[in-house]
């Protein structure tokens, strides 16, 4: 699973969003914004569906989701 589709699930597990592509969307305008100095393609590797699942479990009891604090965490994955 891509990385920016573990967040967009957190998202929409949270109700911020109702379609992926919006909340993918939405998650690259972070990224871009946040860290100029990368590529958006280069950081948005596969991620092991057993990381993935760890991540979104770990968010569903969240009251907000921290997109760029989720964009450091799979940052090495």
């Amino acid at each position: 699973m891509k990385k920016v589709s573990i967040i967009a699930q957190c998202l929409i597990n949270a109700k911020s969003f109702s379609e992926m592509s919006e909340a993918e969307s939405s998650i690259k305008k972070v990224f871009n914004d946040s860290y100029a100095d990368h590529s958006f393609d280069e950081w948005n590797t596969d991620v092991s569906t057993l990381s993935a699942n760890r991540v979104i479990s770990l968010v569903a009891g969240a009251s907000k989701v921290r997109v760029r604090g989720l964009i450091q965490e799979l940052w090495n994955h």
